[in-house]
């Protein structure tokens, strides 16, 4: 009589669940990086998308900055050229002004001319004689100044007993007030001292004007007047120091 053989039961080997294992975890980790590289696509591609966008702004800011500076760059050349053009504006206007205040005598100056000093007579007045003929009279100053005027002298001062000079413009007065001479403001006594800038032969032009050969200096030669001269290479005026405003006179209006 046979026996059978009992049934063993079927077991998968050790082996096989083990590749198994090893091909569920395999797969998944598949699984995770192609997930993981869908995102990072999309995150990259996001990004991009992102620096483009910045990259597009940053350069329309850019040409915007420009154009700003192209702008600022031409007004500064518009304003450098008007501030130019005002500078050469002021700089005649400048000298016009100075011009104007040398010949009115505002401005003090230097240059080469002549001193006259003129005095009393020494000599005893005779019986009989007058003794304004022995002085200097306004007469004799406004001659000299005329004759002085006449032959080229551009600015002038007199002094008189030793003190400050009066510069001559064109509203300076010269009067005879008794035994004194008023010149602008200031009462002067003799000796007079006449001092004239001028171009180079002042005093020879002077001494050959009518002016000063009809009258001055015929009483110079009958009366004894002191007198001297003497050229010089460098003289120094003072400036105007009063008023030259017209009290009553004013331009007059142009006709239409």
């Amino acid at each position: 009589m046979s026996r059978r053989m009992p049934r063993r039961r079927f077991t998968r080997p050790q082996w096989a669940i083990s590749i198994a294992a090893a091909l569920a975890v395999i797969g998944f980790i598949a699984a995770a990086q192609w997930n993981s590289s869908l995102a990072r696509q999309e995150f990259v591609t996001s990004a991009q998308r992102i620096l483009v966008s910045e990259a597009e702004q940053a350069q329309r800011q850019q040409e915007s900055l420009r154009s700003q500076i192209e702008e600022a760059e031409a007004r500064l050349r518009e304003f450098q050229q008007r501030d130019e053009g005002s500078r050469t504006a002021l700089e005649r206007l400048s000298q016009e002004v100075a011009l104007a205040r040398y010949a009115a005598g505002l401005t003090a100056v230097v240059g080469p001319g002549v001193v006259i000093e003129i005095a009393d007579s020494l000599q005893p007045v005779p019986e009989g004689g007058r003794d304004s003929n022995y002085i200097v009279l306004v007469d004799d100053l406004r001659d000299i100044v005329t004759a002085l005027w006449a032959s080229g002298a551009e600015a002038m001062a007199i002094s008189g007993g030793g003190g400050p000079q009066e510069r001559l413009v064109t509203t300076t007065s010269v009067y005879g007030v008794g035994a004194s001479i008023l010149v602008n403001s200031a009462f002067l006594s003799p000796p007079f001292r006449i001092e004239a800038v001028g171009a180079d032969g002042l005093a020879d032009r002077f001494l050959a004007h009518p002016s000063y050969l009809t009258r001055v200096s015929e009483r110079i030669e009958a009366y004894g007047l002191q007198f001297a001269w003497e050229a010089r290479d460098e003289i120094q005026l003072p400036a105007f120091i009063g008023s030259t405003q017209l009290r009553y006179g004013a331009p007059r209006p142009e006709a239409d």
